[in-house]
C-alpha cells in the first residue's frame, strides 16, 4: 500500500498537499520534471471556540418568530425578546464575528464601520446581516465554570459557578434624526429582539461587538478550548441544511473520531421534541440524509 500518493496536476501548479507528513510539493515535481519557483498558499487560520460551536448545534433551527426589516416597523409585542433558537445564518454570523474579533479588538471590542463589507463577505445584503446581529444578541448563553477552593480546613473543595450572559453584546450605534434627542427613547420598551423594529429606519454609524467572557476564555485555550480553522468554514457552513450546520458544529467541537450513541446525539442536537414528535427511525434517517 502506498501512502501520501501526489495527486496529479497540471504541469506548474504549486499544491499544498497535507498528508501524514505535512510535506508541501509542487505539480512539476510530481510529473518528474524541473521544479518551477510557484509561491506555496497556505490558508489563513482563526480560531472557533468550541462551546460556541456546541452553543450552535444545539440551537439551531427554524426560528417560527424571526421577522423581517422589509416589514412595516412595528413593536413585536408579542414576541419573547430573548432567543430559545437561532438561525442557521445568525449561527454563521456568530461564527464570523468570533474570527474578525480576534483580528481587530480594542478593548475586547470589534467594530463594523461597513456593514455592507461584512455582508458580502457572508453572500448576504446589509438588511439581513441587521437582522441577524440584532437576533445574535437577543440570545442568552447559559455559562458553567467550575474552580477549585481553599477551605479554612486548608481542603480543596471544587466549586461550581452558573450564571447567564449573552453569547455577544451587540451595540447599535446610530445617527440622531433631526430634533431627537437621548429622551426620546429613555421610555422606549425596545430589548433584546424587539429592537428589530427600531433599527429599520436609523442610520447606522457603527456596531460594536463583544464576546462574553467564556467564549473569549475559549479562544485563550482555557474552558472548553478551541479549534482552528480557515475561511474555507463560511463558505462550507453557508451552502448546508439546518441539520447538516448542527452536524458540522457539532462534530468541530468534539475529537475527530468520536463515537457517541443515538439518544445522546439526539440531545446534542436539540432534537428531543422533534423525536418525540416523527420518532427515532425518521430523525436517524433526517440525520443521515444530511
Amino acid at each position: 500500500m502506498i501512502k501520501n500518493k501526489r495527486p496529479p496536476t497540471p504541469t506548474g501548479t504549486k499544491i499544498y498537499y497535507t498528508g501524514t507528513t505535512g510535506n508541501n510539493f509542487t505539480a512539476s515535481e510530481t510529473m518528474g520534471i524541473a521544479d518551477l519557483p510557484v509561491k506555496v498558499e497556505q490558508p489563513t487560520l482563526h480560531k472557533q471556540s468550541r462551546s460556541a460551536l456546541k452553543t450552535f448545534s444545539l440551537l439551531t433551527g427554524r426560528d417560527k418568530t424571526q421577522v423581517s426589516l422589509f416589514e412595516k416597523p412595528r413593536f413585536e409585542e408579542g414576541i419573547n425578546p430573548y432567543k430559545e433558537s437561532i438561525a442557521r445564518n445568525t449561527a454563521i454570523v456568530g461564527n464570523y464575528l468570533i474570527k474578525l474579533w480576534q483580528q481587530e479588538n480594542k478593548d475586547g471590542v470589534y467594530t463594523i464601520d461597513n456593514l455592507t463589507k461584512v455582508a458580502e463577505k457572508l453572500n448576504m445584503i446589509p438588511q439581513d446581516l441587521k437582522t441577524y446581529l440584532v437576533y445574535l444578541g437577543g440570545y442568552q448563553y447559559p455559562v458553567i465554570t467550575t474552580k477549585d477552593k481553599i477551605t479554612k480546613g486548608g481542603k480543596k473543595q471544587r466549586i461550581l459557578s452558573t450564571y447567564t450572559t449573552n453569547i455577544f453584546i451587540i451595540k447599535f450605534n446610530s445617527k440622531l434624526k433631526k430634533n431627537e434627542t437621548e429622551d426620546s427613547f429613555n421610555k422606549d420598551l425596545r430589548v433584546g429582539t424587539r429592537y428589530l423594529s427600531f433599527i429599520k429606519n436609523r442610520d447606522i454609524d457603527t456596531v460594536e461587538v463583544e464576546p462574553n467572557p467564556a467564549l473569549r476564555d475559549d479562544l485563550r485555550g482555557q474552558r472548553l478550548g478551541n479549534i482552528l480553522t480557515s475561511d474555507d468554514f463560511f463558505v462550507f457552513a453557508l451552502g448546508l441544511t439546518d441539520m447538516a450546520y448542527k452536524l458540522f458544529t457539532f462534530s468541530g467541537s468534539n475529537e475527530p473520531v468520536k463515537k457517541i450513541r443515538l439518544d445522546k446525539l439526539i440531545d446534542s442536537l436539540g432534537l428531543k421534541e422533534q423525536t418525540k414528535r416523527q420518532g427515532k427511525p425518521r430523525i436517524l434517517r433526517t440525520i443521515k440524509k444530511a
